[in-house]
């Protein structure tokens, strides 16, 4: 009987840059890389999956990495986010064959439950061609980063894509001079940041299909846990977020796109929560930053909601309107609103106020009194309740007089309605659950019927913009479109004082 060769179990802590040409020299000319001396290895692997994507599926990843003459038999876990940091499960094995030995997951207790469903099953989905020159830093904290810079191609088939990486690996120590490592090194180079797993990658290359956008995870938060801790969890969270749909946003894919977006007013709205207690400067800092991201991916979701949403349910009623003239011209302002999306995830300011928005949480949460007054450093449940009536005031005091508000000051209350709404959401884990689930339910339906008042104004804009001196063709059907939406902005009104009457008198479950 074969006897199983030693695994290596492990969590990966790591961060991924992709690097533009020219960047590498940059890098390597970094501080921080003086003295460590660089390792090269040729590295080809080959990755296997069921014809139904079984293993993508679950979670893992099935490879056989050859260097030289030795092969190492690789599993990994489906990434999930520690801030901006990716964290895997990571299994390797030394193996005698260029495929998959089954032998090896059948002996590893979280993995052995696999290997008789995927037998006589597997094959070749992609394979990655890399050379990889590593470098141990040794850095402050005692902390110890191994930079992997990866150049090399990855192929699926006939299709082909170049690979150019930077992957900073914690060995040991803190992860928060990793994180100033990486801020460091991208004001010395141009490169961005990208967690996409090979899989999702390879997946890509060989059918065309990105993994879609991805949600949130929960947070585990306790009344107990001090409350500058609680700020860089949820501000973290956040980030992880954000950067774990970039991959599928520069794919094209509209519901990575909003996701990001909402990671963004995410951020914004965890700032507003703790503001009196944090750096007034730096909180305007990060806002006016992340202001401007958000307006650059606000365009492009309007012309998202404007031609998959609105167009179509406007086609639907207005068969007769030639509103699919509207939609055609329409859909090449999408397109060029995401590009401007693509070319701020490939540029400088997207990475750069993920990397000062992680150095600042961690370094704040070791350091409570550095993020403003003394009580960041009282319990989350006993701070709580404050910051929970001052977003609420704030959404009561811009619902006065609901039925005679502008439009700017309507598009403001939702604004704030939102960002309770988010609040709720980030310490919902502090609270009974059917008392939270009650509020929730009733901002919902509100900030629902506000958001298609704002959908209405931003179609007409929309609709009136693609009107032209070459295109005067198109004022009949955008003045159509503009009829169809107000009827149904008379039909959102007549439910928003009621809606609005149902939230004030819900309980406030943090009383």
């Amino acid at each position: 009987m074969q006897k199983p060769s030693k695994s290596v179990n492990s969590q990966v802590l790591e961060l991924k840059f992709h690097l533009p040409p020219g960047s590498r020299v940059a890098v390597e000319a970094a501080p921080a890389f003086a003295g460590a001396k660089p390792r090269q290895r040729h590295e080809v692997t080959r990755y296997f999956d069921t014809p139904d994507h079984l293993l993508d599926r679950i979670g893992l990843t099935l490879g056989v990495r050859r260097s030289g003459v030795i092969h190492t038999q690789t599993v990994n876990f489906r990434t999930s986010h520690h801030g901006i940091v990716t964290n895997r499960g990571e299994w390797e094995w030394r193996s005698g064959q260029d495929k998959p030995d089954l032998f090896r997951l059948a002996n590893t207790q979280a993995l052995a439950a696999v290997a008789p469903v995927i037998k006589n099953k597997l094959e070749p989905v992609f394979e990655t061609d890399i050379w990889r020159t590593t470098r141990l830093l040794h850095l402050e904290e005692n902390t110890i980063v191994e930079a992997a810079i990866d150049q090399g191609s990855m192929k699926a088939g006939s299709a082909r894509e170049s690979v150019s990486e930077l992957e900073l690996k914690l060995k040991a120590g803190c992860i928060g001079p990793a994180y100033r490592l990486a801020a460091n090194l991208q004001t010395l180079a141009p490169m961005w940041i990208l967690p996409e797993r090979n899989s999702a990658r390879g997946w890509y290359l060989r059918t065309g299909q990105t993994e879609g956008g991805q949600i949130a995870q929960m947070l585990k938060l306790r009344r107990t846990m001090e409350a500058a801790v609680a700020f860089e969890t949820i501000l973290s969270g956040i980030l992880g977020h954000l950067i774990a749909n970039i991959g599928a946003a520069l794919r094209g894919d509209t519901e990575a796109l909003h996701q990001m977006r909402i990671a963004i007013r995410e951020s914004r709205a965890v700032l507003q929560l703790f503001e009196r207690h944090l750096d007034a400067g730096a909180v305007a800092r990060f806002n006016a930053a992340l202001r401007s991201l958000g307006e650059i991916f606000g365009a492009a979701r309007d012309w998202d909601v404007f031609c998959l949403e609105t167009l179509p349910a406007a086609m639907a009623d207005l068969p007769t309107q030639r509103l699919e003239d509207l939609k055609l011209v329409a859909e090449v302002e999408r397109e060029s609103a995401h590009e401007a999306v693509a070319e701020v995830e490939r540029g400088h300011d997207l990475t750069a106020i993920v990397l000062a928005l992680a150095v600042w949480a961690e370094a704040g949460a070791a350091q409570p009194s550095t993020l403003g007054d003394d009580r960041m450093g009282t319990t989350l449940g006993s701070l709580a309740p404050s910051l929970f009536d001052r977003a609420a005031d704030r959404v009561k005091h811009r619902a006065r007089h609901v039925s005679g508000l502008s439009v700017a000051k309507r598009h403001g209350l939702r604004k704030s309605l939102r960002k309770l709404r988010f609040d709720v959401e980030f310490l919902a884990g502090l609270y009974d659950r059917n008392a939270v689930k009650i509020y929730r339910r009733h901002c919902q339906a509100l900030e629902k019927i506000l958001g298609t008042l704002n959908d209405s104004i931003v179609a007409k804009r929309l609709a009136l913009s693609l009107v032209t001196a070459s295109r005067p063709d198109l004022a009949k059907p955008a003045a159509a479109l503009m009829r169809w939406n107000a009827r149904r902005d008379r039909k959102a009104l007549q439910r928003l004082k009621p809606a609005l009457k149902d939230w004030r008198t819900s309980p406030a479950f943090w009383s």
